[in-house]
C-alpha cells in the first residue's frame, strides 16, 4: 500500500464507523438494536443461568394486560410478573399476536411450573401451574427448548 492511500483508508474506516453508529442508536434509519419498552424497567435475572432483560410489571392492570398487543418479543427478553404472595395464579393469550414461553417461579426461585409455545389461538382457554407461584415470567416461545430449561430450574436476580 502506498503512503498516500492511508488517509483515505483512515477516513472511509471512520466514515464507515459513524454510519454504522448511527444506525444501531435510530438517528439514521430504525435502530438495528433489540426493541426496549419506553418508559418500562427492565431488570436482569437469570433463567437457569441465561441472562434475560425483563419488564417488571406488579400491580394489577400491568399483570392483566401483561405482552397483549404487542407484535413481538426480543430473544432474551420477557416480562417478569410479581406477586405479594405465593398463590395459583393463572395466564391467558389474550390479544397475543405471537407465542411464548411461561414460566411459574415460587419465593425461593425454582421453576415449579412451565407452559411451552403458547399460542395466541389458545385464547380464551386460561392456564394455571400445578403449583403455587410467587413470579410468572414470559418469553419468546421457543427460548425454554433453545437453553434446555426444565421443573427445577432456578431463576436468579428476582
Amino acid at each position: 500500500m502506498y503512503d498516500a492511500d492511508k488517509p483515505m483508508l483512515v477516513g472511509l474506516v471512520l466514515l464507515i464507523s459513524a454510519l454504522l453508529g448511527l444506525l444501531a442508536t435510530g438517528i439514521l434509519g430504525g435502530s438495528v438494536l433489540p426493541f426496549e419498552p419506553q418508559g418500562a424497567y427492565l431488570k436482569r435475572i437469570h433463567i437457569g443461568g441465561i441472562p434475560v432483560s425483563v419488564e417488571v410489571v406488579a400491580t394489577e392492570e400491568a399483570r392483566v394486560n401483561g405482552l397483549s398487543g404487542r407484535t413481538r418479543l426480543p430473544e432474551n427478553q420477557g416480562m417478569l410478573f410479581v406477586f405479594g404472595e405465593p398463590g395459583i395464579y393463572s395466564i391467558w393469550m389474550r390479544k397475543m399476536k405471537f407465542p411464548i414461553d411461561v414460566f411459574w417461579i415460587n419465593s425461593e426461585g425454582v421453576i415449579v411450573d412451565m407452559w411451552e409455545n403458547a399460542q395466541p389461538s389458545s385464547y380464551p382457554n386460561v392456564f394455571e401451574p400445578s403449583a403455587e407461584a410467587s413470579y410468572i415470567v414470559e418469553v419468546v416461545a421457543g427460548f425454554a427448548d433453545l437453553y434446555n430449561l426444565e421443573i427445577g430450574d432456578t431463576v436468579t436476580g428476582l
